[in-house]
């Protein structure tokens, strides 16, 4: 494309991005005009003098700007009917006011008169929204105000209502964007989002096959006041065992291990709710030997909560027992069977090959495992009672050696403790992650969240209102559990002029 640079100096009209002056000379002290045209509605009533005013309503305005052609009058006359032939309005940039353009479509034919040398015409520039518009975005910081609600002032310094852009970034997860002022209110998102949710798991908090490292107990059992525990439990080769049985004129003389619940992940030392396994091996190799293993449970001031006991008083035979207890010190056994302690699997389920075990505490009920079977206790007395130590006692029958009185096969193989229903919280992934951009563009009336439309996360009723001349404040609400980036968050407007 040619340019023709005109000889004479002329108003800058750039329209499109084209710079007219360099095709026409626009005729000096050509009228913009004083606003716009204004339809006024008026209604007579009975035979009063006059009329009532009813309202008025802002037309579109026109600028009529008459230029002249000099020299190669053909040729620009057909550059500038290529320029000016758009379909929608288009910046209009006049230049004695740089900082301003107008959204403009020239109207109708343009009428003009040529020779070869010199030709003049008009062109009627229509702008629909009457308005001429600042070239510059004007940013508003925003602000905490003196009750801590995020705020922006708008200083509008121009003459008509213009829409606003907000960026707005999250230092922390949010769901939802509330942006209020007395012209309206947008939402965006879900204002009963959550950061996170409530749940429960299971921990298991202690696995162990050595029991070297607990500490140990002595005195009398809280379990049973009769089971005395002056002796010491000793690590070996096949488990826990009995060392020395100490003294003591009572039903058992033994050593004991009392093992502290370890803190859950909440930082939590005692479990209402929980589940134990535990291998034990309890064969003789005679008749008549004796000799226990307990396994019980008792909370953080030695109140027992349940016990899995496991003993043979029989001192002359070969019948042993196993017995549940539950709620309190010495309280009655609610169950009892007996066994045969032998190396057989069909008689003895504590034999070398086997011995598992375990309890559930749910609540105020126990449920322990005897060779296939589950059998269940309750008492209201337990249901809030909370285990914070495991006992671990290994006695023998009054004061009976060690040898060949003893069972021959008498340890603790293996311990496993697991608190059921941690009260756990988690995160939840939210609409708009940390570090995340939206842009309310009040131009286009509609939000993205980094650089995508997001035309989903609009709440319905959403009203996209303007900043009237003057100053307006505008408050922006996010989730509580979020926080805002005040040094990245801005409103902005670009003012316009009747």
């Amino acid at each position: 494309m040619v340019k023709f640079v005109s000889m004479k100096k002329t108003l800058s009209v750039v329209f499109d991005g084209h710079e007219l002056a360099d095709y026409l000379i626009v005729a000096p002290g050509f009228d913009r005009g004083i606003g716009s045209s204004r339809d006024i509605n008026l209604q007579k009533l009975g035979e009063r003098r006059g009329k009532e005013f009813l309202s008025v309503t802002n037309d579109e305005s026109s600028i009529s700007m008459p230029f002249s052609l000099v020299d190669n009058v053909l040729e620009k006359r057909r550059e500038l009917a290529r320029i000016l032939d758009v379909d929608e309005p288009k910046k209009l940039v006049f230049g004695d006011e740089p900082d301003k353009y107008y959204l403009a479509i020239p109207s109708d034919d343009v009428p003009f008169s040529d020779s070869k040398y010199y030709g003049s015409g008009t062109i009627t520039w229509l702008v629909p929204d009457a308005a001429a518009h600042s070239t510059v975005i004007t940013p508003f910081p925003l602000k905490k105000n003196t009750d801590g609600i995020y705020e922006f002032e708008i200083d509008n310094e121009g003459s008509e209502s213009v829409p606003i852009t907000y960026r707005l970034k999250n230092t922390k997860d949010n769901g939802y964007v509330g942006i209020v002022s007395e012209y309206g209110a947008m939402q965006f998102g879900k204002i009963d989002e959550l950061d996170g949710e409530d749940y429960k798991q299971n921990e298991k908090l202690i696995s162990t096959r050595t029991f070297s490292s607990y500490p140990d107990f002595s005195g009398a059992n809280p379990q049973d006041q009769n089971k005395l525990a002056n002796g010491k439990l000793v690590q070996n080769s096949l488990g826990l065992a009995l060392n020395t049985v100490g003294t003591g004129a009572v039903t058992f003389n033994g050593g004991m291990k009392m093992i502290n619940i370890p803190a859950d992940s909440e930082g939590n030392t005692s479990a209402k709710n929980f589940y134990c396994y535990f291998n034990s091996w309890f064969e003789t190799g005679l008749q008549g030997q004796t000799g226990c293993i307990n396994i019980s449970f008792f909370t953080a001031d030695n109140k027992l909560i349940c016990s899995y006991i496991i003993e043979k008083i029989d001192a002359s035979g070969n019948t042993a027992r196993v017995m549940f207890q539950v709620g309190g010190g010495n309280q009655p056994v609610y169950k009892q069977i007996d066994f045969i302690p032998s190396f057989r699997d069909d008689q003895n389920p504590f034999n070398n090959s086997r011995g598992h075990t375990d309890l559930i505490k749910t609540g105020d009920t126990v449920e322990m495992y005897w060779w296939g079977k589950r059998f269940a206790a309750s008492s209201p007395q337990i249901k809030d009672m909370e285990c914070a130590k495991i006992g671990v006692y290994i006695g023998q029958y009054k004061n009976r050696n060690l040898g060949n009185q003893f069972v021959t096969r008498c340890y603790l193989r293996e311990l496993n403790f697991s608190k059921m229903n941690v009260d756990k919280w988690r995160d939840v992934p939210n609409r708009y992650s940390p570090n995340t951009e939206l842009v309310v563009n009040g131009d286009e009336t509609r939000i993205y969240v980094d650089g995508v439309t997001a035309l989903d996360d609009e709440v319905k009723g959403t009203q996209y209102f303007k900043a009237p001349p003057g100053k307006t404040k505008i408050q922006v609400y996010v989730s509580d559990f979020s926080e805002l980036d005040l040094s990245a968050c801005t409103a902005e407007i670009r003012e316009a002029w009747i």
